[in-house]
């Protein structure tokens, strides 16, 4: 029990859990590449932890190596920053129920799916939010463990149809051939 008690409090244990944080939320942020649950709810509920947990972790680790006497500056400049990410948490909470009852993502709608060389070339209907209309999204996606999957966006067009079909015209070249004819070729 002291063993434990030791090592949940210890700085060095909590420190590195911290970083793992950071660089969870950073990596997925600024890669090309992204980790992503197969269960679209599982999204969600990780960006709220995410969301919920780095102003913690930021502000931990600045207070870990941050002198005394600065801490008091810094933590309030990390409240601050904690507000709009209790915000991110809040909406993406929201979505996860939504998501769960619904038993799909309503922004993300699969069109088409096609299998090359264990890589699954997905076509999805994307609704990208306020800001732009919908459109689709093609993706690279390998399963792997635990309900993970990697996905790599190959490719984007806005302002389509709603209906499209994926298919594989050569080698390395993709066809998204939307309801009215317009073929998109894609090199992946």
């Amino acid at each position: 029990m002291t063993y434990i008690r030791l090592l949940v409090c210890s700085p060095f244990t909590l420190g590195v859990l911290l970083v793992a944080v950071l660089l969870a939320a950073a990596l997925n942020l600024w890669l090309p590449v992204k980790l992503r649950f197969a269960s679209p709810a599982m999204n969600y509920w990780a960006v709220c932890a995410l969301a919920a947990t780095l102003p913690v972790a930021a502000a931990t680790l600045v207070a870990l190596i941050v002198p005394v006497r600065r801490r008091a500056t810094f933590g309030v400049v990390c409240l601050f920053c904690a507000i709009p990410c209790w915000a991110i948490a809040l909406f993406a909470y929201y979505e996860a129920v939504s998501v769960q009852e619904q038993g799909e993502d309503g922004s993300f709608l699969l069109l088409d799916s096609l299998a090359v060389e264990n890589v699954n070339y997905r076509l999805y209907l994307s609704d990208c939010g306020a800001t732009c209309s919908w459109g689709m999204v093609l993706r690279a996606e390998r399963d792997g463990p635990f309900g993970m999957k990697v996905v790599r966006s190959i490719w984007s067009e806005y302002r389509t149809l709603d209906e499209a079909q994926l298919t594989q015209v050569g080698p390395g070249v993709l066809r998204v051939v939307e309801k009215d004819g317009t073929a998109h070729d894609v090199r992946y």
